[in-house]
């Protein structure tokens, strides 16, 4: 672990945080590198989830490994708070970790039948349509279609985004060791008039999820929100959405123990 990269938020606590980490790979004779070099050993993540979140969408998905630093609230993402930095360290130079491989997935917006553009979540990603205005969509799974749904919008989120925006909307927790997708519906509507689906469904990885606008919504905008960051299209055909051929590897203590940390965080 020779080169390293510090990405962290502008609290005052990160930059405490940070102030004290690089003592420390000072002693280990590590260089702490001021812009992220391709060959880095290893990122460092000082902040909260949404931090890490940031770091990995800046960095375009590195493929080096990362260790959050938890200096913000929940911290699924983190492996250690700033009280055990040297324990930490001294664990990561001795080779006493392992690594949690994580998935994200991806939306590939179609336009005149040909894919626009792509975006990538971590946690979770987000369809709907104009705000202020039902969201209509048939939804497939693979080539069949399930429904022509009404609602706010749908979400499809990763095992590691389970326990996010998922959650709120009544999702499934799903564990990360588990290789799937889960489509969940963001206020679906129930009436004379609309028929929606109101859990959330558990789908294997291999399989897509497309996405069409109809009714109104084929004449709106449709806003697709990754990780907290948002895109809008207009005059789509469809958004096919998949497990994506990234993938993020977090350093984690040997000692780590996801159920441990979600009911301490989460239940």
């Amino acid at each position: 672990m020779k080169k390293i990269y510090i990405y962290k938020n502008r609290s005052y606590y990160s930059a405490e945080t940070e102030r004290k980490l690089k003592a420390i790979l000072d002693n280990y004779g590590a260089v702490v590198c001021k812009e992220y070099p391709q060959d880095a050993d290893l990122i460092i993540c000082i902040g909260g989830d949404g931090s890490f979140l940031n770091c990995v969408h800046k960095l375009r998905f590195p493929k080096v490994p990362i260790l959050g630093i938890n200096t913000g609230h929940l911290g699924f993402f983190q492996e250690c708070s700033p009280d055990n930095l040297e324990l930490a360290m001294s664990d990561i130079f001795s080779g006493n970790y392992q690594i949690q491989n994580i998935n994200p997935i991806e939306a590939e917006i179609y336009i005149k039948s040909r894919v626009f553009a792509r975006k990538t979540g971590i946690n979770e990603i987000m369809i709907r349509g104009s705000y202020s205005h039902v969201s209509q969509f048939a939804v497939f799974v693979g080539d069949t279609k399930i429904q022509d749904f009404s609602g706010d919008g749908v979400l499809i989120s990763t095992p590691v985004g389970s326990t996010a925006y998922n959650y709120s909307l009544g999702g499934s927790l799903v564990s990360p060791d588990i290789d799937v997708l889960q489509l969940t519906p963001v206020a679906p509507m129930n009436t004379a008039a609309y028929r929606a689906f109101h859990s959330s469904i558990i789908l294997p990885s291999d399989k897509s999820i497309t996405i069409k606008p109809l009714g109104r919504t084929n004449n709106l905008n449709v806003i697709c929100s990754y990780d907290g960051k948002v895109s809008e299209f207009y005059d789509i055909d469809k958004i096919v959405i998949k497990q994506s051929s990234r993938s993020i590897s977090l350093m984690r203590s040997n000692s780590y123990d996801y159920w441990k940390k979600l009911a301490e965080k989460l239940l």
